[in-house]
């Protein structure tokens, strides 16, 4: 791997237990109107998956009492199941 890509890797790459959900909620609301979160899920054939997938993400981090997801978003990447449809 390339040096600068390494490094910019390092630079922007953590774990969720470097960041607590507290944190993360203090960093949103310390961002005002930038403060938008959003969660891009990418998929190909998940049909059996993407549906339960996105309810908990819906409930646990949008509608539950931690509202961290603004905008939860599904790209299917052309399946042949119905993951579209489900998600």
């Amino acid at each position: 791997m390339l040096e600068e890509v390494e490094h910019w890797l390092k630079q922007r790459s953590w774990s969720a237990a470097d960041r607590p959900l507290d944190q993360l909620l203090a960093a949103k609301g310390a961002a005002g109107a930038r403060g938008t979160v959003s969660v891009v899920l990418p998929a190909l054939d998940e049909e059996a998956t993407v549906g339960a997938i996105v309810a908990t993400i819906r409930r646990e981090l949008m509608a539950g009492p931690v509202p961290l997801v603004d905008e939860l978003v599904v790209m299917d990447s052309g399946s042949t199941d119905r993951t579209a449809a489900v998600a």
